[in-house]
C-alpha cells in the first residue's frame, strides 16, 4: 500500500469497494478483551433476555461495540453465538413454569432457521443504518401498542386458520432482522405474539426465547465460518449469559403480566428510539 509517497508492506490491502470484509481480508488487529468485561457484557444480556426477552443483539451487540470496541460486523456474530446459550437457558425456566407454547416455537423457528443464515450470509456488503432507523420505527410503534394495549383492543386475536401463517410470517420478519442487525427476535417476536395470539406477557416472552434458538444457531455457522465471532470472549460472555438468564427468567415469572407488559413495552419504546438516532 502507498502512503505519502511510500510503499508501507506491513499494511493490508483492503478492498474500500465492499461495506464489509469477506472471509479471506485481512480484519484490523484485534484487541483482547478481558474475562471480567466480558462476564459483565454476558450478565448484562442475560438478565435482559430473561427478564424481557431482550438480550441477544438489542443489549449485547450496543455493548459489544461501544465497551468492547467490536466492528458492527463481528459484535453482530458474537451476539448471536451467546443467544442461543442465554436463550436456551431462560427458555428452559419458562417452560418448567409451563410458560411455552410450543406450536408457536416450531412454526416460527422453523422459518428462522431457514431466513437467518441466507440473510446473514447475503448481509456481508449491506449497510445497515437505514434498515436499523426503519426497525426503531417498527419497535417505538409495537411498544406502544403493548403499553396500551388493553385500552386499545383488549386480548383480540386472529381466527385460528392463519394462525400458522401468522406464525411463518413472524419468523421470515424476525430471522431477517436477526441476520441483517444480530437482534435474535425479542423485539419482533414477543410483541407480535402479544398483540397477533392475544396470549399474556410471560407465555409470550417464554415462546419468543426458544423460538429464536434455531436461527440463532444456523446463523451463528456462518458468521463463525466467515470469521465474524470473537471466540477469545466466548467464555466470559457464556458464564454471564447462563447467570444473567437464570435470575431474569425467575424475575420474569414473579412478575403480575400487566406490569412485565408495561416494562418491555416501555423498553420496546426506548430501544426504538436509540435506533432511530442511529447514523445511516
Amino acid at each position: 500500500m502507498v502512503r505519502d509517497g511510500l510503499y508501507n508492506p506491513a499494511m493490508p490491502k483492503v478492498d474500500r469497494s465492499q461495506s464489509a470484509p469477506t472471509p479471506n481480508q485481512v480484519w484490523p488487529t484485534k484487541k483482547p478483551v478481558g474475562f471480567w468485561k466480558s462476564l459483565i457484557i454476558g450478565l448484562t444480556g442475560g438478565v435482559g433476555g430473561g427478564l424481557v426477552s431482550l438480550g441477544g443483539g438489542t443489549l449485547l451487540v450496543p455493548l459489544l461495540t461501544g465497551w468492547a470496541k467490536l466492528d458492527m460486523y463481528n459484535a453482530r456474530g458474537t451476539a448471536l453465538a451467546v443467544s442461543i446459550l442465554s436463550a436456551s437457558v431462560g427458555g428452559l425456566m419458562y417452560a418448567l413454569d409451563s410458560r411455552v407454547d410450543w406450536l408457536t416455537v416450531v412454526w416460527t423457528g422453523l422459518a428462522m432457521l431457514i431466513t437467518t443464515p441466507i440473510v446473514a450470509r447475503a448481509s456481508a456488503k449491506v449497510r445497515t443504518g437505514l434498515l436499523r432507523r426503519v426497525f426503531g420505527l417498527v419497535v417505538v410503534l409495537g411498544g406502544a401498542i403493548l403499553v396500551f394495549k388493553d385500552s386499545l383492543y383488549g386480548s383480540h386475536s386472529l381466527p385460528a386458520e392463519w394462525i400458522i401463517p401468522y406464525l411463518v410470517f413472524i419468523g421470515l420478519v424476525a430471522g431477517t432482522v436477526a441476520g441483517l442487525i444480530g437482534v435474535s427476535g425479542g423485539p419482533v417476536l414477543a410483541p407480535m405474539f402479544v398483540l397477533g395470539l392475544g396470549i399474556g406477557q410471560q407465555l409470550a416472552q417464554g415462546s419468543s426465547l426458544l423460538s429464536r434458538i434455531p436461527g440463532s444457531v444456523s446463523g451463528t455457522v456462518i458468521n463463525w465460518r466467515m470469521g465474524l465471532v470473537r471466540r477469545d470472549m466466548i467464555p466470559g460472555l457464556f458464564v454471564g449469559a447462563v447467570l444473567g438468564a437464570l435470575v431474569g427468567s425467575r424475575l420474569a415469572l414473579l412478575l403480575p403480566e400487566h406490569q412485565l407488559r408495561l416494562l418491555f413495552g416501555l423498553l420496546l419504546v426506548a430501544l426504538g428510539i436509540g435506533y432511530l438516532r442511529s447514523k445511516v
